[in-house]
């Protein structure tokens, strides 16, 4: 018996498994979404499609264990009769998308349909996941603790060479991959557990965000919370070595909007400032001692950058130059995904598209894609998202509540202009954000009904 035909029986095992334990194989996939990359570079190359498609088996049947669960009716969505209309209205837009005669066959168009609604459950199923604070809180903790031993491996790949076993790529029956480099240096860009580089940058700026609300809502007190620093050091670290700019840029742009909604407007906010200063003292002499080659390759590679303001600009300017292009309704869902090249192997690569309509932003694409009326209720949906995640980080009555709306809320914000569809793991964090926000605002309303505090959970942590 060959390893893909046991890999399809393990799955098929796991998704009945998953119906039946619905929440920890909500939490499972998690994890799976930050080790997929590593099984299919290392464990599983010969079966990498079947492993991408894991955490997706573990989620449908979570989501197929929450519909026959009698739990979810123990708690009332928020009222957001607006955000549900445009849900469903780009859900319904989605569907009728899969059948635009521009695509060119129907898998195409379902596959596309999946990037960009099969992660919205994630919203509704998450607050039944976690019945209390000490569950949440000891869930988000220990997951941000993975950065741990991912930052470590992102260390060893960056002093190993480019043509060392851990330096590849989850891509099948090719030779001599070129592994990307910092220029003339000879350390590579990092990929860590994950397949390529692009979903390590994605993972770290969702784990950086997490790391950060959570110290928030610890009041950034170093006693027992030493391993959430450590965490964050490996983070900031391994965002150097990628060699992407776009984390570290978003970083400094997101900052000063945590450093007000997060720590200075809490109670004893300037005692965590001074912490927080404290803090931020130690990880740049940490990161300038023990990473000073991965900040030297990033410098040099950020240096040489001349097209900065044309890439700040573009996901502005793209949707509004191919509005004309692509009309209404667009060239079909799915018509850009970088899937479609292999679900229409017959057929020149974008051939369905017309010249010029090949862009890399998301709101070009989903432009493209969606066209003029797909277009505005997507974004509308993450702008009203963003409104949401501000109104609760000034309405919800606790501190831990409270740095999760804004954990949600910079990871919104990061969705703004960067890609969330095009990019699974962007994708995964979006709505898991997304349904985090949900959860804190049930167990808020539960508190509040209670009469109780939900201070003691952060004060067992910290």
């Amino acid at each position: 018996m060959n390893t893909r035909v046991l890999l399809l029986l393990a799955g098929g095992a796991a998704a009945l498994w998953s119906i039946r334990n619905w929440r920890r194989s909500v939490q499972l996939a998690m994890v799976l979404l930050i080790f997929e990359g590593a099984f299919r570079k290392w464990v599983f190359p010969g079966s990498q499609d079947l492993v991408y498609f894991a955490k997706d088996v573990l989620l449908l049947g979570a989501y197929a264990g929450y519909l026959r669960s009698s739990s979810r009716a123990r708690w009332r969505l928020p009222a957001l009769p607006l955000f549900y209309a445009g849900l469903g209205l780009a859900v319904l837009l989605g569907l009728l998308e899969i059948f635009n005669p521009a695509l060119p066959n129907l898998l195409v168009g379902v596959f596309g349909f999946k990037a960009y609604f099969f992660y919205v459950p994630l919203l509704f199923v998450l607050p039944d996941v976690f019945p209390s604070d000490g569950a949440l809180l000891r869930f988000l903790r220990r997951y941000a603790l993975i950065a741990v031993p991912v930052g470590a491996l992102a260390v060893a790949q960056f002093f190993s060479p480019a043509s060392s076993f851990l330096n590849t790529y989850a891509r099948s029956n090719e030779e001599n991959i070129y592994i990307a480099t910092f220029g003339s240096s000879t350390y590579v860009r990092v990929t860590a557990t994950f397949s390529f580089i692009t979903g390590y940058t994605s993972y770290l700026i969702a784990a950086v965000i997490l790391l950060l609300g959570l110290l928030a809502a610890l009041g950034w007190r170093f006693q027992r919370n030493l391993p959430l620093f450590v965490a964050l050091v490996m983070t900031i670290i391994g965002m150097l070595m990628t060699g992407s700019r776009g984390p570290v840029l978003m970083l400094m742009l997101l900052f000063p909007l945590y450093w007000w909604l997060a720590v200075i407007r809490e109670q004893g906010g300037g005692l965590a400032f001074g912490r927080l200063i404290l803090a931020l003292a130690l990880l740049v002499a940490v990161v300038g001692y023990a990473g000073q080659d991965a900040l030297g390759a990033f410098l040099g590679r950020a240096a040489g950058v001349e097209d900065v303001r044309s890439r700040l600009a573009s996901p502005l300017e793209a949707p509004l130059k191919l509005l004309p292009e692509a009309g209404l309704v667009g060239f079909g869902i799915g018509a850009t995904h970088q899937t479609a090249v292999a679900l229409a192997p017959r057929l020149v690569p974008y051939s369905w598209l017309r010249p010029g309509l090949i862009i890399e932003v998301e709101t070009g694409r989903v432009m493209v894609e969606m066209g003029g009326l797909g277009f505005v209720l997507i974004y509308f949906l993450r702008l009203y998202l963003v409104v949401f995640a501000l109104r609760q980080v000034f309405v919800l009555k606790t501190r831990f509540h409270r740095a999760v709306a804004v954990m949600a809320l910079l990871f919104f914000l990061t969705g703004l202009p960067a890609s969330v569809i095009f990019d699974v793991i962007s994708d995964v964090y979006y709505w898991f954000f997304a349904g985090l926000l949900f959860a804190v605002v049930r167990l808020d309303r539960e508190a509040a009904a209670a009469g109780a505090r939900a201070v003691p959970v952060l004060e067992e942590a910290a």
